[in-house]
């Protein structure tokens, strides 16, 4: 008797104990909704502070002031990735703009600018963060989005380097060595190649150590360049 009874209870809470499964779920799809609905496509969105010395990252449109950043990596990409679910969100008017924006963001500078100049989107000036449209629209892309934070060494010590002789490997369309000063920026790095390999000045050099690129306004002993690791030369 005792058991019917018990197997009874039971079943007469099966209902509620469903109802409470199917409230959570309700709940959830209800705070999912919400949170769609509270996406504010007004958000304003401010550069991280750039790098007070003269250091840039970035080559061509993308070449801005270089910005340290001490987000870990997954919460900077948190950062980029709200920054263009509100742009692209389609309550906003010029999302199909954004959405070419993004692309070219995500390009390499050559593509990047075939991309804008195929949507009739211009640079303000120069660079990519500031972009107009045909109509007249202004859109304003935080650095956060274009390039990453500079990780080199600061140069605010830079009187304080030995200056010393470096040898360099380069490997590109072929291999080839050479001397350097450990003080020279990677655009006077890029010259010395030019004028050794005798590269015409229409020419574009792009180099790469340990995956890295250096970029013109680098200081080569920020890079600390070993010998026995070459460095990848592109050429355009």
């Amino acid at each position: 008797m005792g058991n019917n009874e018990a197997m009874r209870n039971m079943a007469s809470n099966i209902p509620q104990i469903f109802g409470l499964v199917n409230n959570h779920h309700n709940n959830n799809q209800n705070s999912n909704k919400r949170k769609k609905e509270e996406i504010n496509i007004n958000e304003v969105f401010e550069d991280i502070e750039e790098i007070s010395e003269d250091i840039y990252t970035g080559i061509g449109i993308k070449k801005m002031k270089a910005y340290k950043c001490d987000l870990p990596i997954d919460e900077l990409n948190k950062k980029r990735e709200h920054f263009w679910e509100i742009k692209t969100n389609h309550k906003n008017k010029n999302w199909p703009i954004w959405n070419t924006i993004k692309r070219a963001v995500l390009f390499d500078e050559y593509r990047a600018e075939l991309l804008l100049e195929e949507y009739k989107i211009k640079t303000v000036n120069g660079c990519i963060n500031h972009l107009i449209d045909e109509k007249g629209n202004y859109y304003k892309i935080p650095n956060f989005c274009i390039n990453d934070p500079y990780f080199g060494k600061l140069n605010e010590n830079i009187n304080d380097i030995r200056e010393e002789k470096i040898k360099l490997k380069i490997y590109g369309f072929k291999k080839f060595e050479m001397e350097i000063n450990n003080k020279l920026k990677g655009n006077e790095l890029k010259n010395e190649i030019k004028n050794k390999e005798l590269f015409g000045d229409d020419k574009i050099i792009r180099l790469f150590y340990r995956g890295k690129e250096i970029l013109d306004e680098d200081y080569i002993f920020n890079h600390d360049l070993n010998e026995c690791i070459p460095i990848m030369l592109l050429v355009k």
